[in-house]
């Protein structure tokens, strides 16, 4: 009797051991939603309400197939943790709707935004139809880099699971078009489909839109500070011309990042000897491009942190020469002289320029060294006091307007006072840049890569979460410790668990306004834009549900809207089963 009661109790004890805890059983729930409701053709979409009633109808957002590869890479990991054979049914789905995409673009390699009905897609001019037996469904033909890094990032991932050989030879052969097309136009996509020729990406790390110069781009810079310079200088054909040779340092390192991902992907699913030699001997061998992504990638972060100075000063240094070199021609066109004049002059204005660069970027680092200094911001305080002052001055002159203004100025000083740089960093990051880095870092680790690229991503790693270590990202947290050696009870780790905890189940797109209940940060977002972040972090059950909410910014004060669309936690579930994959969340947690 005792041997019969001790053996129901061992088996009870490990029914427990072994059973779902609550991240398993969150999993499980959203592994059956997104595979049931969010994926009709292949493409992971949202569901949104039609009118007051009850019907839904899928919402294939611009931004599908980014998003499909993040959920076929999270079905890989889900895969390689459970062996469940509906993961490499869901991957094996979505890929085909990678290649349909191809295919209605005519097989040039360019692979859309999202496919579906007119209804679904709008009316934009960027919505055409598919070619040949697709013409009864439309696709979006403004693709971006951001895409293509989902793209190959899940085909990436997904390719030693691949099944079917038939879906295996088209997959590769999707894959050789598109990276074909890269490496003929020197990491630029180009395409003509039927007479349309739309704008791409360009993945070289000198580039900067100069060959995208007209009006039309012209009026639509919204990225600061370069849509102050565009408010500046008002666009014409010579303004265009001298932009065109605007010839900046690389520092574009997530580009190149993106570019070692896509070519090592591809040299990985096709073989192709042709692209492997262009990787090794054109981007890695006389590019090195794992050196531009190593030094680079994270440049912004590196000049706010004051980290990787020497590679600093010489990037900044070359982004003075050259922007300087431009704004001396933007001066002689303003002053009427004759452009081949202004051009045959340019040697000469060289020597100028570069003494002004290096003196500029000699006080620029000077001046950020000095406000990471502890209290550096106080500075703010005590030219309030001298306004102050003068204001009261004014006021015994009766002149009320001017001291009033005064005081309002020095107000908004003090409220500077308490600030830091890493509050303005905060504020201006981009957090899709960072989304799009991560992906790229993940999507080379977890497949075979050349040593040198490897190596450069193990660099770049840490230096991407350092400025967001604190913010509990699930997914880059989980990322940066599988690869750097963290464990289980690491308080990174532990973090993104926690995030993970909180993740709502109700993934019911709903607005969040913070607004009237945080402080709000005193600087502007990287658009130019005042009071849309907070200071403090904002848990994620208090931010609106987003597909991949990794990449949202965690301060944002205002998000969401009331309109009930059934948003697709792609988030959650490549998180959580790249944790699981990497023995960072347990099956009963």
């Amino acid at each position: 009797m005792r041997s019969r009661i001790l053996l129901l109790v061992l088996m009870f004890a490990g029914s427990i051991a072994i059973s779902a805890g609550e991240l398993a059983e969150k999993a499980a729930k959203f592994d059956r939603l997104v595979a049931t409701e969010h994926m009709p053709r292949g493409l992971v979409v949202n569901l949104q309400p039609v009118g007051e009633g009850e019907q839904l109808r899928h919402r294939s957002a611009g931004d599908s197939t980014i998003w499909t590869g993040a959920y076929i890479a999270s079905q890989v990991f889900r895969y390689r943790v459970t062996r469940d054979d509906e993961a490499i049914i869901n991957i094996e789905k979505c890929l085909r709707a990678f290649v349909q995409l191809h295919d209605m673009a005519g097989r040039q390699g360019f692979i859309g935004r999202a496919f579906g009905t007119r209804e679904e897609l709008g009316n934009g001019s960027d919505v055409v139809p598919g070619v040949g037996s697709y013409s009864h469904l439309f696709f979006k033909a403004d693709t971006s880099r951001d895409q293509y890094t989902g793209i190959y990032m899940g085909c990436g991932l997904a390719w030693k699971y691949i099944r079917d050989d038939a879906l295996r030879q088209e997959i590769s052969a999707m894959i050789a078009t598109a990276t074909h097309n890269l490496m003929n136009n020197n990491l630029a996509l180009q395409v003509d489909i039927n007479g349309l020729k739309p704008s791409t990406f360009n993945l070289n790390p000198e580039y900067a839109y100069q060959d995208r110069i007209n009006p039309e781009e012209w009026a639509k810079v919204d990225d600061f500070p370069a849509n102050v310079f565009a408010q500046a200088f008002p666009y014409s054909e010579r303004l265009a011309r001298i932009v065109s040779r605007f010839q900046p340092p690389a520092v574009r390192g997530g580009e190149a990042l993106r570019a070692l991902l896509m070519f090592q992907t591809a040299c990985n699913i096709t073989g192709d000897e042709q692209l492997i030699s262009y990787l090794e001997g054109e981007l890695l061998d006389r590019r090195e491009l794992y050196l531009v992504a190593s030094e680079t990638a994270k440049l912004l972060e590196d000049v706010f942190m004051g980290r990787n100075l020497a590679v600093v000063e010489n990037r900044l240094n070359g982004i003075f020469v050259a922007v300087g070199r431009v704004f001396v021609q933007i001066m002689a066109m303003r002053a009427g002289v004759p452009e081949s004049i202004a051009l045959w002059l340019e040697p000469l204005t060289d020597v100028s320029v570069d003494c002004k660069a290096r003196q500029l970027t000699g006080r620029l680092l000077k001046a950020l060294a000095f406000l990471r200094e502890p209290d550096s911001f106080q500075m703010f305080a005590a030219v309030a006091e001298k306004l102050e002052a003068h204001a009261e001055t004014l006021r015994t002159f009766n002149a009320k307007k001017s001291a009033k203004k005064l005081e309002e100025r020095a107000k908004r000083l003090r409220s500077f006072a308490d600030s830091n740089l890493d509050e303005f960093s905060d504020t201006m990051r981009s957090y899709v840049g960072c989304n799009l880095g991560f992906f790229a870092l993940m999507g080379i680790l977890e497949q075979p890569a050349d040593h040198r690229i490897r190596q450069a991503v193990l660099a770049i790693l840490p230096r991407a979460l350092e400025p967001i270590a604190d913010e509990g990202n699930s997914m880059y947290n989980l990322i940066e410790a599988a690869h750097t050696g963290r464990k289980y009870d690491d308080p990174l780790v532990i973090a993104a668990r926690r995030t993970l905890q909180l993740y709502p189940e109700d993934q019911t797109s709903r607005r969040f306004d913070h607004s009237g209940s945080m402080r709000h940060s005193l600087w502007p977002d990287r658009f130019g834009r005042y009071g849309r972040q907070s200071v403090e972090l904002i848990p994620i059950d208090q931010r609106a549900p987003h597909i991949f909410i990794w990449q949202e910014p965690p301060r944002s004060m205002i998000s969401g809207a009331d309109d009930q669309t059934r948003i697709a936690p792609v988030g959650y579930l490549l998180a959580y089963w790249y944790g699981r994959f990497h023995n960072l969340i347990k099956e009963n947690d």
